[in-house]
Order: structure tokens, then C-alpha cells, then sequence
């Protein structure tokens, strides 16, 4: 995966008329769909696993190797983590199920109306072993009921949710005896989704400290896929039990008041 940062934002037009009522409306259906400047999400469908496999089209990705290119690397992982989850109970939005070119704001979007209780973007790579895990780079905020939400920032609410599904993920992969690095990364769409999200990098399994060598086995190999898929399917069904949405910052002049552990108002 690349990681970089942008400050590109989806401007919203402005609209005018003889009938302010009717702008107003679609200027409103306009911020929804678009995201920034909506309020954030407080809920989740704990049924539902948006999974983004990375590039497609023109956009190939890395060269993993010899006619191997990442997008069909990704793809490949998409439909095997989709049958698995699927099996398991979950319904899962795929931001591509073919060789589709989607902008990282167009996969954003996608994923942000779906309000999942996860969401992946899923990479891969010739360098390194194993599964690599990545949650943004932002920092952790409180957001403000109705406050609107920077394009870019968008995942800082949910960052503390984030880290406890890589933390869930992790163990999994780790009881799978699959060699693992957990970091940050600054990535597109990752800082854009409003939902937890981390970034899942699937490398060569090796048992070397380097990586690479004749001896290790490839990202294509199907069984190699099979594990990650079925350590992180396992990590997913715990996991839609234990997500909670963001706490919010309580409104000018509301009650701070908790009922069982969480925010007024809040859902479990």
C-alpha cells in the first residue's frame, strides 16, 4: 500500500432559486450523500462488513510478481473474506467485485453509507511476511452532536474503536500462528470512513526476520488466504459484539448522565 496525505475535500455546490425550500432540501441530500460537513454516525450495523479491496482498473497497484498484480491479489482475498463472513452470518458490501476503478473518495462514500460495524481495505505486497495491520495516523476526537465532520478527519471519532479491531484481529492472526506487525498509516480512504477501520496488508509468509526467499509462500496461494481469511472471519464475530460507537461530546446545556456504562442517548 502507498500511504499519503491529502486535504481534498468533496465541495458541495451551492444551490439557488425561487423556492428556498426546495435548495435547501437538495443541498441537505447533497451533504448526506457526500459526507463532509454531515454530523457524524453514532450507530452501527453489527451485522454488516464493508471490505475495499484496493486498487483496480488502470490503477494495478503494486507488482507482487511475474503477471501477479496487486489489485487481483486484493479482489481475490475480497470474494474469499465475503464467502467466509458470509458463512458466519454477516451480509458484506464490497466496494468492487470486479476490475472496477473506483477514486479512494468513491470507496469512502460507499463504505460510509453502509454504517458498518467494520470496514477493510485490503492490500498486498511482495516485501515483508505475513499480515500487516494499520490504523490511521489522526488523532482520537470527541465529536460534537451535529458538528460537521472534515472530509479528511472523518475517522478520527471512531480511531479508539479502530485500534481495539486491529487489537481483536491481532490476536486472532497471532493464535493462527501468522507472523503480524501492527502500525499506523496514513492512507486514503482509511482517514475518510466512519466506521471502525483499519488497513490489512497481506505479505509473503516466511519465517525469516526479512521476508522474501524462494522459500516462502506466495500472497496468491490459496491456503495462505484461507487462514488469514478464516483468523480474521473468527475475529469479526467477537468483534460485532464488542463494538461500541463513538462517545459524544455531550450538547451546550445537556446531561452528562450515563445509563449502564454508556452516554446518554447512546447506542449500544
Amino acid at each position: 500500500m502507498t500511504p499519503h496525505r491529502s486535504s481534498n475535500r468533496i465541495p458541495v455546490p451551492g444551490l439557488s432559486g425561487r423556492r428556498p425550500l426546495l435548495a435547501w432540501a437538495a443541498l441537505l441530500t447533497l451533504v448526506v450523500l457526500a459526507i463532509p460537513g454531515a454530523p457524524a454516525q453514532t450507530g452501527f450495523n453489527r451485522d454488516l462488513i464493508v471490505l475495499d479491496p484496493a486498487h483496480g482498473g488502470a490503477n494495478m497497484g503494486a507488482q507482487i510478481a511475474d503477471h501477479v498484480l496487486e489489485k487481483d491479489i486484493t479482489l481475490a482475498m475480497a470474494l474469499r473474506l465475503r464467502s467466509l463472513l458470509a458463512a458466519r452470518g454477516f451480509t458484506v458490501v464490497l466496494t468492487r467485485d470486479g476490475d472496477a476503478a473506483l477514486s479512494t473518495d468513491q470507496r469512502a462514500e460507499l463504505a460510509n453509507r453502509a454504517h458498518a460495524v467494520a470496514c477493510l481495505v485490503l492490500h498486498a505486497s511482495a516485501s515483508g511476511s505475513g499480515v500487516h495491520l494499520a490504523t490511521s495516523t489522526l488523532n482520537n476526537v470527541t465529536p460534537n452532536p451535529g458538528a460537521p465532520v472534515r472530509w479528511d478527519e472523518a475517522q478520527a471519532a471512531f480511531l479508539t474503536q479502530s485500534e481495539r479491531l486491529a487489537d481483536q484481529i491481532a490476536t486472532a492472526l497471532n493464535r493462527s500462528q501468522l507472523p503480524l506487525v501492527v502500525d499506523r498509516a496514513a492512507l486514503r480512504p482509511l482517514d475518510n470512513l466512519q466506521c471502525p477501520a483499519l488497513a490489512v496488508e497481506l505479505a509473503p509468509l516466511t519465517s525469516g526476520v526479512s521476508g522474501g526467499g524462494s522459500d516462502a509462500t506466495p500472497v496468491t496461494d490459496p491456503g495462505y488466504q484461507q487462514r488469514v481469511g478464516e483468523a480474521i472471519a473468527g475475529a469479526l464475530i467477537l468483534w460485532r459484539t464488542q463494538a461500541r460507537p463513538p462517545v459524544m461530546a455531550p450538547a451546550r446545556g445537556a446531561s452528562t448522565a450515563v445509563q449502564d456504562g454508556q452516554p446518554a442517548g447512546a447506542t449500544p
